[in-house]
C-alpha cells in the first residue's frame, strides 16, 4: 500500500489554484506592513509603525510599536487631519457623546462593584455563622 501526499495525488491544476490563492493572500497582506508610518502629534508624542484600526469623528484608534492608543484628530498634523476627514464641529459632538457614555459606564461599573461588595459581605457573614454553628445574623 503506497502512501502519498494529497497534493501530489491532486491534479496539477489544483496545485496551481492553491499557489494562486497563496499569492493573492501574500499580495493583499504584505502592503499592510508597508503602509505603517511614523506620526508625531502637535504635543510632541511620537508613534512609530502606526497602523490605523478605527476612525471616528474625533479620534483614530491605532496600533503602533509600543502598543495601542486613541489619538485625537485635533492633535494630528493638518495633513493627517485632512486624510481622516477632521471636522471640528463633528469632533466636538463626538467628544461630548464619548464623555457622556464614559460617565454612564463609570456609574454602571461602580454600581456593579458596590453590589459585589455587598454580596461578599453577606457571604462572609453566612460563612462565619456556619462556622460558629448559628444561623442568626450578628447583632450590632
Amino acid at each position: 500500500m503506497s502512501k502519498t501526499l494529497l497534493i501530489i495525488e491532486g491534479s496539477p491544476r489544483r496545485f496551481t489554484v492553491v499557489k494562486a490563492l497563496f499569492l493573492v493572500f501574500a499580495v493583499v497582506l504584505c502592503p499592510v506592513a508597508a503602509l505603517a508610518e511614523d506620526w508625531t502629534t502637535t504635543d510632541g508624542t511620537k508613534y512609530q509603525n502606526v497602523r490605523v484600526v478605527r476612525i471616528e469623528d474625533d479620534a483614530v484608534t491605532i496600533l503602533y510599536k509600543d502598543g495601542g492608543a486613541m489619538v485625537f484628530l485635533n492633535k494630528l498634523s493638518p495633513a493627517l487631519q485632512a486624510r481622516f476627514g477632521y471636522d471640528p464641529v463633528k469632533a466636538k459632538a463626538a467628544a461630548e457623546a464619548r464623555t457622556k457614555a464614559d460617565l454612564q459606564n463609570a456609574k454602571e461599573l461602580q454600581a456593579e462593584i458596590d453590589l459585589a461588595e455587598q454580596l461578599k459581605r453577606k457571604q462572609q457573614i453566612a460563612d462565619a455563622n456556619a462556622k460558629n454553628g448559628t444561623n442568626t445574623p450578628p447583632k450590632y
